[in-house]
């Protein structure tokens, strides 16, 4: 097997221009957007489902946060001087999808379905912090101010371990 150029680099030898770094830093900031804009009614939806009232008050404090993180996210777009562009967001959407069939489709019981809910929002909320993450570290290397994306993150990890919490609570 031949190798290819540049096959021999490490991360570190290669250099990414601040454009192509800005372009995808936008397409992040879009995805989680538009994801977030996503989530709002299925957030009610699997509240509206659900059977346990600790359950339905940490689904409330996970949408109120979605609209916070929502106007946290359009003063990022001022900072940068951008608009929120469309784009796919087929893995959060799969994933509400998943809940969707499996737990307010799938004919389970009350108990079945929160432990379901809880499941696929630990899920929601792991792909939140993914790209919270990679908002964070793209910004550090653009030169942006980092720190915009703090609360946003800090909050997807506080309705993770949130969920977590629950989670284990209701099935021990």
């Amino acid at each position: 097997m031949t190798d290819t150029p540049g096959s021999s680099e490490q991360p570190k030898d290669v250099q990414i221009d601040d454009k192509l770094l800005k372009k995808t830093f936008s397409e992040h900031l879009n995805y989680i957007y538009y994801g977030k804009h996503s989530l709002l009614n299925f957030f009610a939806e699997v509240k509206s489902i659900a059977s346990l009232q600790v359950l339905k008050m940490a689904i409330q404090e996970a949408l109120d946060d979605t609209e916070s993180q929502l106007e946290r996210m359009d003063e990022i777009y001022t900072a940068i001087n951008e608009t929120p562009s469309k784009t796919n967001i087929l893995s959060i959407k799969a994933t509400m999808l998943e809940a969707y069939i499996n737990a307010i489709k799938g004919g389970k019981t009350p108990l079945e379905r929160d432990v379901f809910i809880l499941f696929y929002l630990q899920q929601i909320e792991g792909i939140e912090i993914t790209y919270f993450k990679v908002l964070k570290n793209l910004a550090k290397a653009i030169g942006y101010s980092n720190t915009f994306v703090d609360q946003p993150f800090d909050m997807a990890v506080e309705n993770k371990i949130l969920f977590e919490q629950i989670y284990k609570e209701y099935i021990s």
